[in-house]
């Protein structure tokens, strides 16, 4: 995998390219910046393989960064994304890898990428499988999406996923995928859908086993990148959090950029759907305490606002971030802010935010 950083100081801009950089399939993203300071402190702790750089921003410009990088990271790749052509000359003189044009083509994009595979001599593993559960599931090999013949064999590979190799019997996978099939129609059901699945994988040059166990099936994930999995796993594993391990804090909050399998209907995902979410959400507290201790306002905000995109009616992600905007006298935002949150209370719950808002507003 490319691990990679993007800095670029308008969040929309932002966050495409991070769909983009994420749908390759070959790219982990490492760090997401709308402050070029804030990424040049975190490229001092953290090794990259490139980063994908703005020009035009506050503070420090694109150019000023990418020599800050290279001073740093001498091996990283820089790619310039930018809206404007008039760059590209001193782009290059600076030893950039690329120079990017917005809107950034996939196609275009892809070459990018393979060329930093070969000029930084990134070892990649092009069989292992890529496997995304937030957001909509995907399954990606050697950067293409696999396509499966039917829906009902994408949702069987998922629940394999969702199952993190624990054997699973034939009927509790009846039960979640055709409730409403019973007897041999449901079997037939399963026996063809799963010969989809492993024609799907085979067709793809994907080595992966799903196994056959007196009644009951494994999928083997040994061999699988699965962005849910690394999420948990490294969830449970956080160490404390300090001026070291936050940068592995940043990592793993990135992995979710959406709920879990949340653009797919499937029911049997819901139960999982609300853990991870809650998982996130401690996740973006613990690191909001951090960031409020070490008296970094700005990526507290940003990171609080973050949060809200997947949980905007939560209680103590907006009272954090209603007292932060409080605290670095941005009184108009604090109020926007508070507005939206009691606006969405009662049109959705029927409710008035807590006692303990109206007396910070009240404070300020």
């Amino acid at each position: 995998m490319i691990r990679a950083i993007i800095v670029e100081d308008e969040r929309p801009s932002a966050d495409k390219m991070e769909k983009l950089l994420r749908d390759s399939g070959i790219v982990e993203i490492t760090g997401k910046f709308t402050n070029p300071v804030e990424a040049l402190e975190f490229i001092k702790k953290v090794k990259i393989d490139a980063a994908f750089l703005d020009i035009e921003m506050p503070e420090l410009d694109g150019f000023q960064l990418a020599n800050h990088i290279l001073d740093l990271q001498s091996w990283a790749a820089v790619v310039f994304v930018t809206a404007y052509n008039g760059y590209a000359v001193e782009a290059f003189h600076l030893n950039a890898l690329d120079y990017l044009m917005k809107p950034v083509d996939k196609d275009r994009l892809q070459e990018t990428l393979d060329r930093i595979i070969q000029e930084k001599e990134i070892q990649m593993n092009p069989s292992q499988m890529q496997v995304r559960c937030f957001g909509r599931f995907k399954v990606i090999i050697r950067s293409s999406e696999v396509k499966f013949r039917t829906g009902k064999a994408e949702e069987l590979l998922a629940y394999f996923i969702d199952c993190k190799g624990r054997e699973v019997s034939r009927n509790e996978i009846i039960d979640r995928l055709w409730p409403d099939y019973d007897g041999d129609r449901a079997v037939t059901h399963f026996n063809t859908t799963l010969h989809y699945v492993r024609k799907a994988l085979l067709r793809n040059g994907i080595q992966v086993s799903i196994e056959h166990l007196r009644g009951s099936y494994r999928l083997d994930t040994s061999s699988i990148d699965c962005d849910g999995h690394r999420f948990l796993t490294r969830v449970s594993a956080a160490d404390k959090i300090s001026d070291i391990t936050i940068s592995e804090y940043e990592e793993t909050a990135a992995l979710y950029t959406g709920d879990y399998l949340g653009d797919n209907e499937f029911q049997w995902a819901e139960r999982n759907k609300m853990l991870y979410r809650e998982k996130y959400i401690r996740l973006i507290i613990k690191m909001a305490d951090y960031y409020k201790t070490a008296g970094n306002y700005s990526r507290l905000v940003e990171l609080l606002k973050t949060g809200l995109t997947h949980e905007s009616l939560h209680s103590i992600l907006n009272y954090r971030l209603i007292e932060a905007l409080l605290a670095v006298k941005d009184t108009i935002a604090a109020v926007q802010y508070y507005d939206i949150y009691k606006r969405g209370l009662k049109n959705d719950l029927g409710l008035e935010p807590e006692a303990k808002f109206k007396k910070l507003m009240r404070q300020n």
